[in-house]
């Protein structure tokens, strides 16, 4: 008897801890909706209690029937417009006491929907875990099959376990915002069985092709529908937590009522969704976009416009705004740098009943643990860590999106797997959690192997497959398989070009296949001896080539590596460029090489894809190593007939004969794909295959 009142008075506690003010709530959860926070756990009627009130900013409300967007006119559909945002607003309407309408219409009780993904992937007991799969994903025993799947096209699939026939229920204002997107909606319903994806050249976009960057819309399709099915995955766990915080509730108002066993339906921290992009210009992109749209009727999005003011940049401020930067740079370049494109940044987003609040940087670990959605750069997330010393905010994600991969990759590809390598782990601060509700494979270090990863690139690279596999998710995986259809770039190289293509090939260590780590290691070193003691002295020999050569790297790494071999080479005249020479340095090296008082000029293909200068001068290309850009090769061999300053202000071509350019690249069986993207899918197969080494494209 004294057990059971002890156990009783617990519950009772716990149910008045959720009740609490502000300063006292639990990141993994939410406050009961109906009781006030003000109860007294003896029975006493609750005090009034008090809304905190905070500014919003702007003013702007969801749709779905709602006004956002519409610079205040009543929106189309079902429902009246929503009255303008008042000055201040309920901060956590949760603690408001009012029924919520869409939660009263769309039960989410696990056994009357067991069909829902939700509940048998993120439940406390999934069925997707079991002790066969995880044993099966532990020894690396995937089942491979290739099929297609619409929208995608062909894919290769992957799976440890039983594929799931359950589809994801969709709560009803995320149903109305896709209802007008068949080809979104198509998208969500693959995301709904909470499969990892590896989505890539959906629109033609692997060898940047104009008819694919700037009319992507499977790439807008499929960001859309991973808008809506993280927002939905946010709005079903928060409707879980709070029905339950309701019944325990009323559990504890009854005075005979025997205390209930806590529900499992919590997790360490309260964000579930990552999304991780590379520029601030994208999650501007992103929220506007994709997510603040999906916003029910009367939902305030606070903090809308200091938000959009710091993402931003204003059209006469940005240099690539504006009819002359369009016909300057290449779409991809208008689409990746227009706007503001810093790479370091952190913020979220915390749902509540009446408002989406954006919670503005500088932010630190404490207000992100409050936010449901983490949106950050790699970048961000990697100094946030080393100053905090935590990676907390992580441990619970539940959905992570990495959009953008191959702009990431041009960046600090070091970064994102830091980020990917601490997602899930135990954090290391409690934070408030009741571990009484937490769910069990959270405790047992299983988090990972539930996580839904979706990854969106331009293109296949080798570093985002390696990503890929690395994921664990239980439930399968889904990789877009595009090669088939990929036609290379030659046919935008100028017709009489000669191109020459030198395989490098290595001899794998005794016992290792020939695509073994081990043998990675060695054609580093074999393309490097191939360029210094074939490429090099072959170019000397030519009087042509001896003269007017661009070298173009993959890596800064492979550039010190070249340039440190080229300072100590004897009658050798160059000149070198990175990303991290400044405007000065380069300018200067472009003159001298242009004017003959360089033979070689030496750049990298970041510097090439952040700066996109217009190196004139060069009838000899060298690719060091193909670029992950195919575009970039083509861009490159069109340099020669790039007429000078005078005679492109007179209106004329540049003086140069085709015939008198030439490019020499180098690849290896490590480069499959992206030589796919530069000479096509059927080409590269029989060049990889061939017994010999050295082919020509004229």
């Amino acid at each position: 008897m004294t057990t059971a009142t002890e156990v009783k008075l617990l519950t009772l506690l716990n149910v008045s801890a959720i009740k609490r003010p502000r300063e006292g709530e639990k990141p993994g959860g939410f406050r009961s909706p109906t009781v006030s926070r003000q109860q007294s756990v003896d029975g006493e009627a609750p005090t009034p209690s008090k809304r905190r009130r905070s500014v919003v900013f702007g003013g702007e409300l969801g749709p779905s029937g709602s006004t956002y967007g519409q610079n205040g006119k009543k929106a189309k559909g079902k429902g009246k417009a929503a009255e303008p945002v008042a000055a201040a607003a309920v901060e956590n309407d949760e603690e408001a006491g009012e029924p919520d309408a869409e939660l009263e219409a769309d039960s989410d009780d696990e056994a009357a929907n067991d069909d829902d993904t939700f509940n048998t992937h993120f439940g406390a007991a999934p069925s997707v875990l079991t002790p066969a799969a995880v044993a099966a994903e532990a020894e690396h025993k995937w089942v491979t099959s290739r099929t297609s799947l619409r929208g995608l096209g062909r894919v290769v699939e992957q799976r440890v376990g039983e594929a799931s026939d359950g589809k994801a229920r969709l709560t009803p204002a995320i149903a109305t915002a896709m209802a007008s997107k068949p080809l979104a909606s198509t998208y969500l319903s693959q995301l709904g069985a909470y499969t990892d994806l590896y989505a890539h050249s959906l629109d033609g976009e692997a060898d940047g092709s104009e008819k694919g960057v700037g009319k992507a819309k499977h790439r807008d399709a499929l960001r859309a529908a991973a808008a809506a099915h993280a927002i939905n995955h946010v709005l079903k766990t928060r409707r879980r937590i709070v029905r339950n915080n309701e019944k325990l509730a009323r559990a504890a108002a009854a005075a005979d009522a025997e205390a209930p066993e806590p529900p499992r339906d919590q997790s360490f921290t309260r964000p579930k969704v990552l999304l991780l992009l590379p520029l601030r210009s994208l999650a501007l992109e992103w929220l506007e976009k994709h997510l603040f749209p999906l916003a029910g009727e009367g939902t305030q999005i606070e903090n809308l416009r200091p938000f959009t003011s710091s993402f931003s940049v204003p059209a006469d401020e940005d240099p690539l705004a504006g009819t002359k930067a369009e016909a300057d740079f290449p779409v991809d370049h208008l689409e990746n740098f227009r706007g503001n494109s810093d790479d370091n940044f952190r913020f979220g987003i915390k749902l509540t009943r009446k408002a989406w609040r954006v919670v503005m940087p500088p932010v630190n670990e404490a207000k992100l643990i409050e936010c449901d959605i983490v949106i950050a750069s790699p970048l961000a997330l990697k100094m946030a860590a080393e100053r905090e010393d935590s990676t907390d905010v992580l441990s619970s994600i539940e959905i992570a999106i990495a959009d953008g991969l191959d702009v990431l990759q041009m960046q600090n590809w070091d970064h994102v797997q830091f980020v990917f390598k601490h997602l899930n782990e135990i954090p290391k601060s409690p934070h408030g959690c009741d571990f009484s509700r937490v769910k069990p494979w959270y405790l047992e270090g299983q988090a990972r192997l539930l996580r839904q990863t979706l990854l969106m690139s331009r293109y296949d690279a080798p570093e985002s497959r390696a990503l890929f596999n690395g994921c664990a998710n239980v439930a399968g995986k889904v990789r877009v398989d595009a090669s088939a259809s990929l036609a290379g770039v030659l046919d935008r190289v100028r017709p009489g070009v000669r191109q020459i293509f030198n395989r490098i090939d290595v001899d794998a260590p005794r016992g290792a296949a020939s695509l073994s780590p081990e043998a990675a290691v060695e054609e580093v070193d074999a393309r490097f001896e191939h360029f210094t003691k074939k490429t090099i002295p072959a170019l000397l020999r030519s009087a042509v080539s001896r003269q007017n050569t661009l070298v173009v790297v993959p890596s800064y790494f492979d550039f010190v590596r070249v340039t440190n071999y080229l300072r100590k080479a004897d009658n050798v005249s160059y000149a070198a460029v990175s990303e991290y020479s400044s405007n000065a340095e380069i300018s200067r090296a472009r003159t001298l090489f242009f004017k003959g008082k360089r033979a070689l000029l030496v750049v990298t293909e970041r510097l090439h894809f952040y700066r996109r200068y217009k190196l004139r001068g060069a009838k000899t290309l060298v690719f060091y190593s193909l670029p992950e850009h195919a575009q970039f090769y083509s861009e490159f061999l069109a340099t020669p007939f790039i007429p000078s300053r005078e005679a492109e202000a007179a209106g004329a071509d540049a003086d140069v004969d085709p015939a008198e350019v030439s490019a020499i690249t180098l690849f290896s069986r490590f480069d499959v794909l992206k030589l796919e993207r530069v000479v096509g899918h059927d080409d590269a197969r029989r060049m990889l295959a061939s017994t010999e080494a050295r082919f020509e494209f004229a």
